[in-house]
């Protein structure tokens, strides 16, 4: 095959996916930007700027989400264009087996899915973690209360009276238990009031109890130890994994990181290995969705085949989200390996079209 001819394939494979792109992102911020206007209804008095600011930090993360649909119809609507002005029978007449033909527009496909996890997906997710701040401080919550580093799970509280900064070696969330804690006291204009250390603390009914307590004053110059020490706090068992950061606004990056401190730690972990590995199963994704849509335009239309086409690929679709629904249940609820439940959709969509195209082909 001519370089002509394989960019020329590759492009329109671009124009018609990224025509798609253009159409679904501004029905999505629409979308969004009508619910995004009732949040600031209740919380910041209609502020329609707000709204856009909201919609425009969620639209990119919105719209990577639905980038196999969009390379799923943009490659049916690219072959079906080809296929009606015979530019397929034209190569196949030259010799050119359906394989060299779609192997141009699959290579794209794989190229832009490592772009979207290797340079988008950073992107989005600073602007979804973004979006989440800005919609935590409008509603009063705190934000990224739990944070994760070399040396352990660190917490923060803040109030009218004072600062605490809880370092933990270890979580057990059923429990609301912290092992190996090291707590910093502050007063409210961030003056260091205490440090406090203690092999074991718990969240209980409004209160953070430690026993056998190491306690050390700026001015004292060795520490006191006490039997059990309590201390007022607003956290929450709950609050030590429902204000981690949540998968989408995690880039691949530091996902690896991200979940390898977490299980040290003791927090679950099941959601940010499906997104990881969902994330690197994105170049084999679109992949699959190019040779889906390619099995089922690639034949010579006739008399009702676009109908038929666009049922098939609405059907297609539908099945591959109710596939990839089930399988990140199963992933979630521990009865099959995450891997296996991130991967299984691509690989199915991608046997599934291969096999379609191997009946077309060789018969």
């Amino acid at each position: 095959m001519s370089a002509t001819l394989s960019r020329y394939l590759a492009w329109r494979l671009v124009a018609s996916v990224g025509g798609l792109f253009i159409a679904f992102t501004l029905l999505i911020m629409l979308i969004d930007l009508i619910e995004n206007l009732r949040f600031a209804g209740k919380y910041v008095d209609g502020s329609v700027v707000f709204a856009l600011k909201i919609t425009g930090l969620r639209a990119l993360s919105l719209t990577q989400v639905l980038s196999p649909f969009l390379f799923l119809f943009g490659g049916l609507w690219c072959f079906h264009q080809l296929n009606r002005r015979s530019e397929i029978a034209v190569m196949r007449a030259a010799g050119l087996s359906i394989w060299r033909v779609l192997l141009p527009p699959t290579l794209v496909a794989g190229v832009i899915g490592a772009i979207l996890i290797i340079v988008i997906d950073p992107l989005s997710a600073r602007m979804m973690a973004s979006s989440e701040t800005l919609q935590n401080e409008a509603q009063g919550r705190r934000t990224s209360l739990v944070q994760f580093f070399n040396d352990g799970v660190w917490l923060r509280q803040r109030d009218a009276r004072e600062r605490l900064m809880i370092n933990a070696k270890g979580i057990d969330q059923e429990k609301g238990i912290l092992r190996a804690v090291t707590i910093h006291r502050f007063d409210a204009n961030s003056v260091f009031l205490e440090r406090i250390d203690a092999p074991l603390a718990r969240l209980q009914a409004g209160t953070l109890e430690m026993t056998d307590a190491s306690l050390r004053m700026p001015t004292e110059a060795v520490a006191r130890k006490v039997r059990s020490f309590t201390l007022t706090t607003n956290l929450t068992a709950t609050d030590l994994t429902e204000q981690v950061a949540k998968p989408e606004t995690i880039s691949v990056w530091q996902l690896g990181r991200f979940i390898r401190l977490a299980e040290a730690a003791g927090l679950p972990t099941k959601q940010y290995y499906l997104r990881y590995h969902d994330l690197l199963s994105t170049p084999l994704k679109l992949l699959g969705m190019v040779l889906i849509a390619a099995a089922f335009s690639i034949q010579p239309t006739r008399l009702g085949g676009t109908l038929n086409l666009v049922l098939g690929a609405i059907g297609t679709g539908f099945a591959l989200y109710v596939v990839t629904e089930l399988a990140t249940a199963l992933g979630e609820s521990g009865n099959v390996p995450i891997a296996l439940a991130a991967w299984t959709p691509s690989i199915i969509a991608t046997l599934m079209a291969v096999t379609g195209l191997l009946h077309l082909e060789d018969g």
